[in-house]
């Protein structure tokens, strides 16, 4: 395991699952957000530093490899790829966790875990192809999930310029399978014009739609201070969300204040109890009121902080007058 090769400030083949808005970690308004930082000059606020998952990832990486060009039949091989790759027409790069070169074209062998998800057989026989190794603790499956090394290959395929390659998934660390792929046009050109799409914003300060509340806050993570109210009354369909928004916040306010009520209840009729239990209908129900166990701990000296400045996670609703 080399470590990170590609520039912080370049999109890398890592990062494509992301730029086409398919990954559960990171979004397009996100990932924008991180290179316009690194653009200033600036640390991005989210960066990832890794954790002990990604670092027994790094570590079994070798391993991982070396068994995949064992039963890929892969003699000639580099697991320890110590430069970067480069597309020769967009702005983006790569680095290979490692290569080989195949012997025999490549079928479907559930028996040594290789699977061939596009169909068989994939052409690997005297052709380099990139090996990309990867740790989960989820369940093995028979195709992983875009995010989980597929879409990341191919944009591997596309700056090195092979034609196939594989994603070695250790699984719960005692299962390894095999995902064999081949260059998939289709793919390629999608991630080309979002690699276009994405410069062209980063140039422009377009963001992309907002996904979540949370992503929102990636994508106008600011405040113009000079900047004047706006009237959402002209904006078509912003009513409804302020209705929604309003009627959503009335409901949670009730339904705080219903478990409130509940739960003063159920705390009287269990007194000093810590668990109860009652059947209703066909269901049966536990409640428990445990005890909460707070180490002591030693006073500390707070040490000071410089003034940040963050925008406000959720949106603050008031009614100026009735309806």
């Amino acid at each position: 395991m080399v470590g990170k090769l590609t520039p912080d400030n370049m999109l890398s083949a890592s990062r494509t699952p992301a730029l086409l808005g398919l990954s559960p970690h990171t979004t397009q308004n996100e990932l924008l957000a991180e290179m316009v930082a690194h653009d200033l000059g600036h640390e991005p606020a989210n960066k990832f530093y890794g954790n002990e998952a990604t670092g027994w990832g790094d570590t079994l990486e070798p391993v991982i490899l070396k068994e995949a060009c064992r039963r890929l039949g892969i003699v000639e091989a580099n697991i320890d790829v110590d430069e970067p790759f480069f597309h020769d027409s967009i702005h983006l790069a790569a680095s290979l966790d490692g290569m080989g070169k195949g012997v025999h074209n490549q079928l479907t062998d559930a028996s040594q875990g290789i699977y061939c998800p596009q169909g068989g057989p994939v052409e690997i026989a005297g052709k380099w192809g990139c090996l990309e190794a990867k740790l989960t603790s989820a369940a093995p499956e028979d195709q992983p999930p875009p995010w989980r090394g597929p879409v990341q290959l191919q944009a591997q395929m596309m700056v090195t310029g092979f034609e196939w390659g594989v994603v070695a998934v250790l699984y719960r660390g005692i299962e390894l399978r095999l995902f064999v792929y081949q260059a998939d046009p289709e793919m390629q050109k999608r991630i080309a014009d979002a690699v276009n799409e994405f410069e062209a914003r980063r140039v422009n300060g377009d963001k992309y739609p907002v996904v979540s509340s949370e992503d929102g806050n990636h994508a106008y993570s600011r405040v113009d201070d000079g900047a004047e109210p706006i009237d959402l009354g002209a904006m078509q369909g912003a009513n409804q969300l302020v209705i929604a928004l309003r009627d959503a916040k009335d409901k949670k306010a009730e339904a705080e204040a219903e478990i409130n009520d509940a739960e003063a209840g159920l705390k009287e009729l269990m007194g000093e109890h810590e668990e109860a239990f009652t059947t209703v209908g066909l269901t049966e129900y536990r409640v428990k009121w445990p005890m909460r166990r707070t180490r002591a701990q030693p006073e500390k000296v707070v040490p000071a902080k410089p003034e940040t400045f963050k925008r406000q996670n959720t949106l603050t609703l008031k009614a100026i007058k009735s309806e």
